[in-house]
C-alpha cells in the first residue's frame, strides 16, 4: 500500500509540472516571462493509515497570462532595388580606350553613356535563381576592329574588357 501513495505522490508530481497548453499572441502584442510554480511534494507517510479508495490525482489547471508572447519577426532579406536597364543601342557604337579608361567600377548607366558617349549594344542579360542578381553587358566597337564590353550587375558596372579583333 506504501508503494502505491508513492507511485501517486510521484505522479502527481510530474503531472503538475507538464502542460500541453500553448498561450498565444497577437501581433504586436507582448507576453511577460510565465515562471512555473515549483512542484510540492508530499512527505511518505510514516504511521497514516491511508484511506480505504484513491482516486487518480488530477493536475491543476493552467491558466494563460494576461500579456501575450509576441509573435517572431522574420528575418530581415536583402532587397535589391530595381534597377531599369537601357534597351542599349541597336548597332555597335564606336568609342575610343580613352573613354573606356574613365569607366570606373560602381558606375552607373547613365554614367557610362555620358563617358562613352552613349549606352553599347546589349549583348548578354541573366538573372540567378532567386532574380536577385540581374547582369547586363554591353558592347562598344573600337575603330581598329575590336570590341570593348561593360558589364552591368543590378545597375552598378561590375567590370569592363577591350580585345583585339
Amino acid at each position: 500500500m506504501r508503494q502505491l501513495i508513492i507511485a501517486v505522490a510521484a505522479l502527481t508530481i510530474i503531472l503538475s509540472g507538464c502542460s500541453t497548453e500553448t498561450p498565444t499572441t497577437k501581433p504586436g502584442e507582448t507576453m511577460a516571462p510565465v515562471t512555473p510554480a515549483p512542484a510540492t511534494t508530499t512527505p511518505a507517510p510514516s504511521t497514516v493509515t491511508p484511506p480505504a479508495t484513491t482516486t487518480p490525482a488530477t493536475p491543476p489547471a493552467t491558466v494563460p497570462s494576461a500579456t501575450p508572447v509576441p509573435a517572431p519577426t522574420p528575418a530581415p532579406t536583402t532587397v535589391v532595388p530595381e534597377v531599369p536597364r537601357p534597351e542599349g543601342a541597336k548597332e555597335q557604337p564606336v568609342a575610343t580606350i580613352d573613354q573606356l579608361e574613365k569607366v570606373d567600377f560602381g558606375m552607373t548607366y547613365d554614367d557610362v553613356g555620358k563617358t562613352m558617349g552613349q549606352i553599347g549594344k546589349l549583348t548578354s542579360e541573366t538573372t540567378d535563381e532567386g532574380n536577385i542578381n540581374k547582369t547586363q553587358t554591353y558592347e562598344y566597337k573600337k575603330k581598329d576592329g575590336g570590341v570593348m564590353k561593360v558589364t552591368f550587375r543590378n545597375g552598378k558596372v561590375t567590370s569592363k574588357s577591350e580585345s583585339s579583333q
